[in-house]
């Protein structure tokens, strides 16, 4: 009998553990689920997704840096550094052209009133270019008004899922835009959602690195997540 109780005692004592684990898991912010399945903010239908994964990653990396300079050649510099160390980068292996310092200048000198003009200038098709242009303008509008990092995230992934389903989109298109949204989704999620370090940027300005993610994007999705990171440090130096 004294065996059977001191079981139940056992068993009480691990149970209790199991529901303090749940209990913390469910207000860690950085396993919010949405629909019970993707953990935020992925979004595994997206095939390019890693493409955000990987950004986070390195920003992560570059403000968690002890020196960081206002010169653009040493962001690129710095950024391509912490890329190479990155495991994750480097099993894309695509590899991308050089960085112009003078075109990330002028990426990281735009802003919300430039979207029609930058999208405009892109490679992306009729079609892409006029639906891309015009989300980008109300997300970015949404940006600014939102807290709630997971109606960010919402607002992003109900408009990736129109353009994995829009059969009048090239597989270019596609490849872009969803590279630039996964991109844009970990931003986003960051900016609204993590706490703050004295460490982090103001986000000040959000739309420029979707800029340089965008551009890079055309090239592949290495160039991508260089390009839009170094030009969010520049515009927020």
């Amino acid at each position: 009998m004294k065996n059977i109780y001191s079981c139940l005692i056992i068993l009480t004592f691990f149970a209790s553990c199991v529901n303090d684990e749940n209990s913390g898991q469910e207000i860690n912010p950085s396993i919010s689920h949405k629909d019970g399945g993707d953990i935020l903010p992925t979004f595994n239908a997206n095939p390019y997704d890693k493409a955000g994964k990987i950004y986070d990653e390195l920003f992560d990396g570059y403000y968690n840096g002890t020196s960081r300079s206002t010169d653009i050649q040493s962001v690129i510099l710095q950024v391509e550094a912490i890329a190479n160390a990155n495991t994750s980068f480097n099993g894309i292996g695509q590899g991308h052209q050089p960085l112009v310092t003078e075109r990330i200048e002028h990426l990281a000198n735009l802003n919300k009133g430039d979207i029609a003009s930058v999208i405009g200038a892109s490679t992306l098709s009729p079609t892409a270019k006029t639906s891309f242009s015009n989300y980008l303008i109300s997300i970015s509008a949404l940006f600014d008004s939102e807290e709630d990092a997971s109606i960010m995230y919402n607002a992003i992934v109900k408009y990736e899922e129109t353009v994995i389903d829009n059969e009048l989109l090239t597989a270019n298109d596609q490849r872009i835009i969803l590279t630039t949204t996964s991109i844009m989704r970990y931003s986003s999620y960051r900016a609204k959602k993590k706490p703050k370090k004295n460490t982090d940027p103001y986000w000040n300005i959000w739309v420029t690195h979707v800029f340089g993610a965008e551009e890079g994007a055309e090239e592949n999705l290495e160039k991508s997540i260089i390009l839009g990171l170094v030009t969010f440090v520049v515009s927020n130096k």
